[in-house]
């Protein structure tokens, strides 16, 4: 599976599915505000981590596709990212006193990007191995006529 971007198929959004993530997206960030005003920055900080659109984005996919292959895919997808989000906050957090502030958000976002699609090639080719193994069981084959214990 490939990484494409179709910009025809913007026109295939339907605005309440826009208002809908936009509206999480909001709800999320006023949480954090909440939160960072109650119990300081770096709680708050860990709710903008927090990927403020997936809930509403993976329930419009299933709903919309009515099964759970194409969010399941999203929801992996959402995961590469985070981890490269904590990658960026871990370079900024060790090189923020050594480098100006434009190097260390270009090193950070490039560790970020590489981070996020290292996972995504390694989970393509994993599951690409295990798509060419099959999908016998671990214990190998049953005997014919036998009964497994």
């Amino acid at each position: 599976m490939k990484i494409t971007f179709k910009a025809s198929r913007l026109r295939y959004t339907r605005p309440r599915d826009l208002a809908i993530r936009f509206v999480f997206g909001a709800l999320i960030s006023v949480i954090a505000g909440l939160v960072g005003h109650q119990w300081g920055t770096l709680a708050g900080g860990v709710w903008l981590g927090f990927p403020a659109i997936l809930g509403a984005t993976l329930t419009l996919i299933e709903e919309e596709e009515h099964k759970r292959g194409p969010a399941a895919k999203d929801a992996m997808g959402a995961v590469f990212g985070a981890c490269g989000l904590i990658a960026f906050a871990a370079c900024v957090w060790m090189f923020a006193p050594d480098l100006p502030t434009w190097l260390l958000l270009v090193v950070a976002l490039a560790v970020w990007a590489a981070v996020a699609v290292l996972l995504y090639v390694v989970s393509e080719a994993s599951r690409s191995r295990l798509r060419s193994r099959g999908s016998r069981p671990r214990g190998g084959r049953p005997e014919p006529g036998g009964s497994r214990p």
